[in-house]
């Protein structure tokens, strides 16, 4: 990261942590899955081990988490990381154009 400027180096550096606090987030995300599933296979073996039905809200759970993997690891991440920077740009020049306008303003006022 030698060659890139401060500012460049903070946006780096906070795109990292965002993508290692969302794989933190899926991995917690996985951890309750499983555990989860576990708890309703032993609650379904206990009351009613002649119907097994804990693979069903498993299964739409799991459609869930593929969602997550889609977006933390498919081309989501970076859509949504485009979509932030665009924002973030935007509300800059509006904070820019309005402390234009307030210095302008302050000028002619006095």
């Amino acid at each position: 990261m030698a060659d890139l400027s401060t500012a460049d180096e903070d946006i780096a550096f906070r795109r990292a942590t965002e993508r290692v606090r969302a794989r933190i987030g899926f991995a917690a995300h996985v951890g309750v899955y499983v555990a989860i599933g576990l708890l309703l296979l032993v609650l379904n073996l206990v009351t009613t081990p002649e119907s097994l039905w804990f693979f069903w809200p498993m299964l739409f759970w799991l459609i869930a988490l593929a969602a997550h993997i889609a977006v933390l690891f498919g081309p989501g991440m970076r859509a949504i990381e485009g979509w932030r920077d665009r924002e973030y740009q935007r509300e800059v020049a509006r904070m820019a154009a309005r402390r234009g306008t307030d210095s302008d303003d302050a000028g002619t006022a006095g």
